[in-house]
């Protein structure tokens, strides 16, 4: 009796397997990664929320007076173009406030300062809170408006935000207005918001909205009526903070 010879391997059924599953696998393993990189995202972003919570601190008029005192004395010195940044890159930073500061410098020694809540569902529209200085003398009304920016901009942050609110400083120059354009076109953003602090007249407001190009944009603009007091500045901070929030729109 003849023994039946073993059926040989299908090497043509290992081919088709190979072809279909090899894709199917690629795909799962995909996912799986993409998965595994927004859980770690989604992670980051909740630590990072969590710590920017913790340095969150209510508006007072303790901390009013706090930053309108140094904020006065870097105004009044020669290098205020260079001691002005510099404050406010430090305070408002990781350590401090909790937030990634910008700093873009132009001309010899000017700087543009930015910091921003970044928007979760619209990042590219834009609500900003615009506070100038310069000069050779600090005026009062520059000193609260900075004063109150950065008081509101402790109490927020860690807020979640539709679109993205950004405090902005820059000196009281049409340079730096350009640059706070070009840096909006550079990075596709639409300033939908500006709200400008210290109360300019109205041929100052005027130039800011040329310098933006504000009209054409439909960049609605609002000019902030000076403070000259800590208790003037502690009220306008917390109508402040109710305009941001109801532009920038909570989740």
């Amino acid at each position: 009796m003849t023994e039946a010879q073993p059926t040989s391997a299908d090497p043509g059924r290992w081919i088709r397997f190979a072809l279909v599953m090899l894709p199917v696998g690629t795909i799962l393993l995909g996912i799986a990664s993409f998965g595994i990189w927004q859980w770690k995202k989604d992670q980051a972003a909740d630590r990072s929320f969590k710590y920017a919570l913790a340095l969150r601190r209510q508006i007072s008029p303790e901390s009013i007076e706090r930053y309108a005192g140094i904020v006065r004395t870097a105004l009044g010195k020669a290098d205020r173009d260079l001691s002005i940044p510099g404050y406010l890159e430090s305070t408002m930073g990781a350590e401090n406030m909790g937030y990634t500061v910008r700093r873009g410098r132009f001309g010899s020694e000017k700087s543009v300062i930015d910091a921003e809540l970044t928007g979760v569902k619209r990042p590219l529209e834009v609500v900003m809170v615009l506070a100038l200085y310069g000069g050779t003398e600090p005026q009062e009304n520059t000193v609260q408006a900075i004063a109150e920016s950065l008081a509101v901009a402790h109490e927020l942050t860690g807020e979640k935000v539709v679109r993205s609110l950004r405090f902005a400083f820059i000196p009281d120059t049409p340079e730096a207005l350009k640059q706070l354009k070009d840096g909006l076109q550079r990075d596709g953003e639409r300033l939908m918001h500006l709200l400008v602090l210290g109360g300019p007249e109205v041929a100052g407001i005027e130039g800011i909205s040329r310098a933006l190009d504000t009209t054409a944009k439909g960049t609605r603009v609002l000019s902030l009526p000076a403070t000259k007091t800590t208790q003037e500045t502690v009220q306008s901070a917390h109508q402040l903070k109710a305009m941001l929030l109801e532009a920038a729109e909570i989740p």
